[in-house]
């Protein structure tokens, strides 16, 4: 952890000289990178187990990531990036063969994740967390071989998600907006979901399409009637819906679901039908409507509630007030707050 604060302490002083900052942690130091193209520099620079450090700004990605790394950005809020600044990557980011145990947080992707992009690479054992994806999140969708273990914690995927090549998926207290497509024996715990389309256009788009998934203490926010879940063998427990007669597939399993639900009744202030940063997405009434866990359904309930701000696990920075100019005796004022993560 002091580790982990010194080096983010750099980045905080020397991105507010001069702009974007990338810090490479090796065992053998680090390494300082510079502009929009330091995330690409400092993942050439890396070895398979080390750690990236993004500060705030808008970074390139790399054609694609090709080692197991742990990356870390500033966050995505702009209410926890006051003093950093929110961190982009631009572009595509597609993860290859060789990076399994990856591990990502506090990044808001302004396009696509990819998984396993080539027809032979396997990509296993990924955690993405604390982050926005703006774009999709495709899970080996065009390659013959699967991905196994990932997970999605506490995180924003505005399009959608195809787990067409994975297995052991888990998608945990995060905010899908777009629709699920191909996917089979994933775990959703406490997320909420917004996606449907219009009755006129088939039962194939319901917010999941997939077989034999765990779906339990969701909350499935719409306004169209076609919503649920379309497939066979899905286990539904404790969710939450809008509409009065969601879908629950074929041979399913459904025990304790909230159904025909307000939309003014849930959430303390939303009432749209995509992410927004301004809504509040604690419940009305947490009493009311509880989760298999007997904690409440949505983000903010289950094993891992959803963090205010979507505050990386790295040490935040919550205040900053460094001079403009040295003193006489070569002295510059510093004064900085930041607290750790316990998660």
């Amino acid at each position: 952890m002091k580790k982990s604060f010194l080096f983010l302490l750099i980045i905080v002083i020397t991105m507010t000289i001069n702009g974007q900052k990338v810090a490479l942690h090796t065992s053998s130091g680090v390494q300082i990178f510079n502009g929009i193209d330091a995330f690409t520099s400092a993942h050439n620079a890396a070895s398979n187990g080390d750690t990236i450090y993004l500060s705030g700004g808008t970074f390139n990605a790399p054609s694609a990531i090709t080692k197991k790394l742990y990356i870390y950005g500033a966050g995505h809020y702009n209410d926890s990036t006051q003093v950093t600044g929110k961190t982009f990557i631009k572009g595509d980011l597609t993860l290859r063969e060789n990076t399994d145990g990856i591990h990502i947080e506090g990044i808001d992707f302004t396009n696509s994740f990819i998984l396993a992009f080539n027809i032979h690479d396997t990509v296993n054992n990924i955690n993405i967390a604390y982050s926005k994806i703006s774009g999709s999140l495709s899970l080996g969708s065009n390659a013959n071989t699967y991905s196994n273990n990932f997970l999605l914690l506490n995180s924003v995927v505005v399009g959608g998600i195809d787990f067409t090549h994975s297995t052991n998926a888990a998608v945990l207290n995060s905010i899908i907006q777009g629709k699920i497509d191909n996917s089979n024996r994933v775990n959703y715990e406490n997320n909420i979901l917004f996606y449907s389309y219009p009755s006129a256009q088939g039962s194939y788009y319901y917010t999941i399409n997939g077989n034999n998934n765990i779906i339990k203490n969701n909350i499935f926010f719409t306004n169209q009637a076609y919503t649920g879940v379309n497939g066979d063998g899905n286990q539904l427990y404790n969710n939450l819906f809008t509409s009065s007669n969601p879908n629950f597939g074929s041979s399913s399993t459904a025990i304790g679901n909230y159904t025909g639900i307000s939309v003014n009744n849930i959430f303390v202030s939303n009432t749209l039908y995509v992410f927004d940063y301004a809504s509040d997405y604690h419940l009305k009434y947490p009493d009311t409507y509880t989760g298999t866990d007997d904690t409440e359904v949505g983000i903010y309930g289950g094993t891992y509630p959803y963090k205010e701000g979507a505050v990386p696990s790295n040490p935040h920075f919550q205040y900053q007030n460094i001079g403009s100019a040295s003193t006489s005796d070569g002295k510059l004022h510093i004064d900085i707050k930041a607290a750790a993560q316990d998660r």
